[in-house]
């Protein structure tokens, strides 16, 4: 797995009480020895609006989404890879490259 990989994980609620099976992109892999996924958030409810932390994405044969669907980049967890149900597709290399653009803008 690698940044901009789409993979399918149980992604926790806000509130921890419950998980979904859904859609994120990774962001990387940890660099200690067990080498977990950092990924963030995506979601098929798409904001009118949206904010400066999420890219909509539409449904095509690289990204292999099934709907149109948001990625919020700020929504970020860390899983075991073990946990990784499948790998879906990948960003195209625009998208990653705005992807990681809004990701940096975070810590800055």
């Amino acid at each position: 797995m690698k940044a901009g990989d789409i993979v399918l994980v149980p992604f926790p609620y806000a509130e921890f009480a419950a998980v979904k099976v859904r859609p994120a992109v990774v962001v990387a892999l940890t660099a200690d020895k067990y080498e977990d996924v950092v990924v963030s958030a995506v979601s098929s409810v798409v904001p009118n609006k949206p904010s400066r932390t999420e890219i909509v994405l539409m449904p095509n044969r690289t990204n292999k989404l099934r709907a149109q669907s948001v990625i919020k980049v700020d929504r970020i967890v860390t899983f075991k890879q073990s946990a990784v149900i499948t790998q879906l597709g990948k960003l195209s290399p625009n998208e990653l490259q705005r992807f990681k653009a809004i990701f940096r803008s975070l810590v800055d």
